[in-house]
């Protein structure tokens, strides 16, 4: 495992998470009613974190279960009000306030997506009939990826909504850390201004930290001391901590993934991510959404939900058009350029903006520009991928070549793709950062998938 680097004094504002419920749009006002309109509120002992919780439950005796897992934020299981009328008229509904929210109880303890998991294990142990459904919503997606995991026999469908974490922390789109006070991720630039903004930082001398985010997950004072012993930070910076390189090959089940396209916490890029990784999954999106679509956009995500529910997962796309073949292409000096195709060579050179998409590259050159890669395929010969002072954040596709990648000056942003090097994976004639988030590699000097952060040097390559 590679040396965690923070820029200087980030460390501080990682775990200085002060406005992230209020920003995340679900905590409630204080003495707010806090039971679920409809249901049957139901006070039990919960033997994870040895406290009380609140579980929900209406429509009992109907031949279907779905359980209900909300987000971060004190409203807890009312997240999903708008949605029990309809859905008791043919579920047993059961909805859970986890602890440290809602009216369930709070302490200072390790609110994880894996122990979250196994208090919904007891939950549905006394509540429900296997197999059921599954619907969780941002913290509560990754709850519920964690238990079609770990305990696949009970788990009928899967829904997730809105998924936070996902990539690596260091991913130029994942926003999720703007919400935990990261000052090196500015929330006020858009995607590809905050990824160049931030490579130029990196390329800046840093300062190593040894504090790492599981260090003070796992101690309780350092989550009384940097935390506050609040849940919601605690349990935020559990899921932004959460690796699912090992998790994700572990859910068979089939999977809705539900986004709201206008997601700045959890933006799109991370459901297409998650549908890459899913096999038997669909990703739909929701238009007029941003991260709660439930509520939100509370028809459309009924409509999707319901087909789901009814007929299990929507048709897959149609095949793409034949790739229009192109030769040797040169971009210069233009912003904002899409690329789609076979080529035999492209070159970008002062190009911002560039979008390569749907395309296959024998040979990219990336010269002093910016570039967003999507389901392409780059390489086949010496150097499939030459970059030079500039930054790259690819999602699904290929790179391969003798050398997949040669990085000089550069930030890569590799997400849900294969790099294959004869000779080395990446390698940087002057320094170089990776940042690969559930990737696979194969080279002389790494193998496996890859969820990690890397400085890249002339004798460091991968």
């Amino acid at each position: 495992m590679p040396f965690l680097f923070f820029p200087a004094r980030s460390w501080r504002c990682y775990v200085a998470a002060a406005a992230m419920a209020c920003a995340l749009g679900s905590a409630g006002a204080a003495g707010q009613e806090s039971r679920v309109p409809g249901m049957e509120a139901h006070s039990i002992d919960e033997p994870v974190f040895n406290g009380r919780v609140v579980v929900y439950e209406t429509g009992r005796g109907k031949p279907r279960a779905i359980l209900l897992v909300h987000g971060l934020g004190e409203e807890g299981a009312r997240d999903f009000r708008d949605h029990i009328a309809w859905l008791e008229q043919s579920f047993h509904v059961v909805a859970v306030d986890l602890p440290g929210f809602g009216a369930s109880d709070k302490a200072n303890v390790l609110y994880s997506p894996a122990n979250y998991a196994r208090v919904l294990k007891h939950v549905t142990e006394r509540f429900l009939r296997r197999p059921f459904v599954v619907v969780g919503h941002s913290m509560g997606a990754v709850v519920a990826l964690r238990y079609a995991a770990t305990y696949p026999g009970d788990v009928e469908r899967l829904v997730v909504v809105d998924t936070p974490g996902v990539l690596h922390r260091y991913a130029a789109t994942s926003q999720f850390l703007a919400h935990l006070g990261l000052e090196f991720v500015p929330p006020f630039l858009d995607p590809l201004e905050r990824f160049t903004d931030l490579a130029r930082r990196l390329l800046a001398p840093l300062e190593r930290v040894t504090l790492d985010p599981q260090v003070i997950l796992s101690s309780p004072q350092l989550r009384q001391i940097l935390l506050g012993s609040d849940p919601a930070k605690i349990a935020g910076l559990a899921v932004v901590s959460e690796d699912l390189r090992r998790v994700l090959p572990e859910v068979h089940v089939a999977t809705l993934i539900v986004w709201g396209a206008q997601d700045t916490i959890a933006p799109l890029r991370t459901g297409r991510v998650l549908a890459l990784k899913l096999p038997d999954s669909r990703l739909v999106v929701i238009q007029r959404a941003a991260h709660t679509p439930m509520q939100e956009a509370p028809e459309r995500f009924r409509a999707e939900l319901e087909g789901f529910l009814e007929r299990g997962l929507p048709p897959a796309p149609a095949a793409a058009a034949p790739l229009g073949k192109h030769g040797a292409t040169i971009c210069r000096n233009e912003r904002n350029t899409v690329f789609e195709g076979e080529y035999k060579a492209l070159t970008l050179e002062r190009c911002p903006g560039a979008k390569i998409r749907n395309a296959r590259v024998r040979e990219l050159r990336v010269l002093d520009s910016s570039v967003t890669i999507d389901d392409s395929r780059i390489g086949g010969g010496e150097t499939g991928l030459y970059v030079r002072n500039s930054t790259v954040v690819m999602t699904g596709g290929r790179i391969e070549g003798d050398v997949a990648i040669t990085a000089i000056e550069s930030r890569l942003d590799l997400a849900a793709i294969e790099v294959e090097g004869r000779t080395a994976a990446v390698t940087a004639p002057k320094r170089s950062y990776v940042a690969f988030s559930l990737s696979r590699v194969q080279s002389p000097h790494t193998r496996g998938e890859v969820h990690d952060f890397y400085a890249v040097t002339p004798k460091n390559p991968l």
